[in-house]
């Protein structure tokens, strides 16, 4: 088997921070898009949501990792610049991880516990910050972080294998791991919630009078209680924006599972053959293309595109009319009294609380948005 080159390792490097620079770049420009919509007052508030500031605060931590990972993987020897871009790459990475994580996370509570993503938005950002101050400050401080002889990278250089093996899963496989662990649980419970309403909505009775009911006689499928069927209506409206949102942390669990196996597995067995050293680029490429992948989901935001369609006076999907079929209900509700010198104001009653109910309703559906 032929030995790995030098050259190799050098062309490795390379590789990886040309692979991160178009993504950061990406990125930097993405929020710059971001930054001249909001300064519309017309579209700043589509831009009023919880996983978008999260997915904001991801990009920025992207554009820094991209920065730390292009800068480390052009060294070709150990540095001070080695230890402490191994260091940032490792911090920023993990803003970048959990704050993605925060967004599925959201999703969960807002949608099936109801439970307000504008007031848990500060405990995302302060879990965050203290996680990731918590696993890298210390090994930093410990100066396991350097030259690693033996992928010839900018990692945890510990010359001890089975020291650098349990400073890795410390500090970040099992971090990275646990997140991808929590995108999936909370994804796999939003997608089953939505299904639970698709099934819903197929068998509900014409009816939307908050009562009880069955798929079948025996089998109660939702307790149909108001502040239930609200809930379920409003998430049926925005299915579309839900999916969307969920692409972020999906997308952030299928990198992260891999990266995670290929860094345990060069951690455990090396970089010795030419098959260990095409994973080790695969590693790398990945780790590269992750800023790239972001800042692609970043663009087509649900939050952004309404925001632009604002500005250009275009239709924005579910806006004004969220709660026509409500209006509706109230109108079919009224009795219609054929008396003389009547039928005005009773049209007039019937028309302001129509219209009172559908501002109250548009007023809540703007506070659910706001939440997800």
């Amino acid at each position: 088997m032929a030995a790995i080159s030098d050259a190799q390792f050098t062309f490795a490097g390379v590789l990886g921070y040309a692979c991160t620079i178009p993504g950061t770049c990406l990125c930097f420009l993405v929020l710059v898009a971001y930054a001249a919509v909001a300064s519309s007052s017309k579209a700043r508030s589509h831009l009023d949501r919880v996983s978008f500031r999260l997915i904001i605060y991801s990009l920025v931590f992207n554009i820094l990792y991209g920065i730390a990972f292009s800068v480390t993987a052009a060294q070709v020897g150990p540095g001070s610049l080695c230890n402490f871009g191994a260091f940032a790459t490792n911090f920023t990475l993990t803003f970048a991880v959990y704050f993605t994580t925060c967004i599925a996370l959201n999703l969960q509570l807002v949608l099936v516990h109801r439970l307000n993503g504008r007031k848990m938005e500060k405990y995302y950002v302060m879990g965050t910050v203290l996680l990731a101050i918590v696993l890298t400050v210390p090994a930093y401080g410990l100066d396991q972080f350097g030259w690693d002889e033996q992928n010839s990278t900018c990692w945890f250089k510990n010359p001890n294998d089975e020291l650098r093996l349990r400073w890795l899963v410390g500090t970040q496989s099992f971090w990275i791991l646990l997140a991808a662990t929590i995108e999936t649980i909370s994804s796999a419970v939003v997608f089953w919630w939505i299904m639970r309403f698709q099934m819903y909505t197929r068998h509900a009775p014409s009816n939307n009078n908050g009562e009880n009911w069955t798929k079948t006689s025996t089998a109660p499928l939702w307790s149909g209680d108001p502040a239930t069927w609200t809930a379920i209506n409003r998430a049926g409206r925005y299915r579309h924006i839900i999916y969307r949102i969920a692409l972020y942390p999906l997308v952030s669990l299928i990198i992260n599972v891999i990266t995670v196996a290929l860094d345990l597995n060069q951690t455990i067995h090396g970089v010795e053959t030419q098959s260990d050293f095409r994973l080790l680029v695969l590693d790398l490429i990945l780790y590269g293309l992750r800023t790239f992948v972001y800042a692609i989901l970043a663009i087509g935001d649900p939050s952004f595109i309404n925001a632009i369609r604002e500005m250009r006076g275009k239709p924005v999907r579910n806006a004004g009319t969220v709660h026509e079929s409500q209006g509706n209900l109230e109108l079919q509700t009224v009795p219609h009294v054929p008396v003389d010198g009547d039928s005005v104001s009773i049209s007039d009653s019937v028309r302001k609380r129509t219209i009172g109910h559908v501002d109250e309703g548009e007023e809540d559906d703007w506070e659910f948005r706001r939440q997800l």
